[in-house]
């Protein structure tokens, strides 16, 4: 009786043999980076520049590893497809801010100065308490923050580590806790996060990305609908919901060089070099009737361009870093009154604002410019 032997899958003759769908995946990733560093290159700010690219290098060098490590998991390819998803989006973000589209330029300055996205949780690690900095450092070494993502992972890395309380001690009521007894349920504020939420709750700046902080003390009701006092276990849950609210809510202060130079951006005392766009090879653009002869239906953006774009001019990007600028606060150590100082950006855009120099130690004046 004659055996026939088991037919071989490619797999299983060569290690490094991938589907077709694999090699598009591949193929289309490669395509996706240059686009995104291109892109990057021809935005009208510095700093944006800079951030973005580095932070594009360092979302595929991580997710390129991630799907090393599955090589072998036939179902990861459905994430490796929502992540190349992201990455269209994030080129169609990044190519209407640069065709001079307003709202997708603020939010791409928003993310280069830590007023949302995964800079600003970097900004915030200085501010966090010792019992919360290992947390969030181990999120944002996870890397899960996407490049046109604004709240990514807000919930995982402000969420309040509580600190256990020991056996015998009672834990505070609802009342108590309204009266400034939370910090048995979640960790307290650090002296520099206290004086900035302090300064916010007084002069609140544009909620632009943020709601306005109104309070910094819990308000829970005392008693249930049964009138009874509140379940010791619903002042917990409402304490740390409280807790998030606060750091959610919260502006991350930028370091006195940053902020000053986007100061002086805002005012226009600080010129920036605007980079022409190249263009492209082929300039014909098709029309409404070919892509309806071709494709059934025409791209109202391929075919009219983009209606939202506006030409990038000095005037134009002053206006956008003022919005910016009016939302980043900087602190500073006061030596004469033991206090950290903090000076929001709409503040200070009408009034002159005392600098120190880091070379000298004297103050000087930085006068507006205009």
């Amino acid at each position: 009786m004659l055996t026939t032997s088991p037919k071989l899958q490619p797999s299983t003759l060569d290690p490094n043999w991938k589907t077709p769908r694999e090699i598009e995946r591949a193929t289309e990733s490669c395509h996706l980076l240059r686009s995104l560093l291109r892109e990057c290159t021809y935005l009208p700010d510095s700093q944006a520049r800079a951030w973005l690219h580095q932070h594009v290098r360092t979302r595929f060098a991580k997710f390129g590893f991630k799907v090393w490590e599955h090589r072998d998991d036939p179902a990861y390819g459905l994430r490796i497809d929502d992540k190349l998803r992201e990455a269209r989006k994030a080129v169609g973000l990044l190519r209407r801010a640069n065709e001079g589209e307003r709202k997708a330029l603020l939010r791409v300055l928003l993310l280069a100065y830590g007023r949302i996205g995964k800079r600003r949780y970097e900004l915030m690690l200085p501010l966090m308490p010792t019992a919360m900095e290992k947390q969030l450092k181990g999120v944002l070494m996870a890397g899960d923050g996407e490049v046109d993502s604004a709240e990514d992972g807000e919930s995982q890395v402000e969420t309040p580590q509580r600190i256990p309380p020991t056996p015998t001690a009672r834990k505070p009521s609802a009342a108590e806790v309204n009266k400034g007894a939370w910090s048995a349920y979640v960790t307290d504020f650090s002296p520099q996060l206290r004086a900035l939420l302090e300064s916010q709750v007084r002069m609140p700046p544009p909620h632009l990305t943020r709601p306005t902080l109104r309070k910094l003390k819990p308000q829970i009701e005392e008693l249930n609908a049964w009138m009874r006092p509140m379940p010791i276990s619903r002042v917990k849950n409402k304490t740390e919901e409280w807790y998030a609210d606060v750091l959610y809510k919260a502006h991350p202060p930028l370091s006195p060089p940053e902020w000053q130079r986007l100061r002086g951006l805002a005012l226009g005392t600080q010129k920036e070099h605007m980079r022409p766009r190249r263009t492209a090879i082929s300039s014909t653009r098709e029309s409404a009737l070919d892509m309806l002869v071709m494709y059934g239906r025409p791209n109202p953006r391929k075919a009219f361009g983009n209606r939202e774009a506006h030409q990038i001019t000095p005037r134009f990007m002053r206006r956008l870093w003022t919005q910016v600028f009016a939302q980043c606060p900087v602190m500073e150590w006061d030596a004469e009154t033991s206090r950290w100082k903090v000076t929001w950006g709409e503040q200070a855009l009408g009034q002159d604002y005392e600098v120190q120099d880091e070379a000298t130690g004297l103050k000087k004046t930085a006068a507006t410019g205009g």
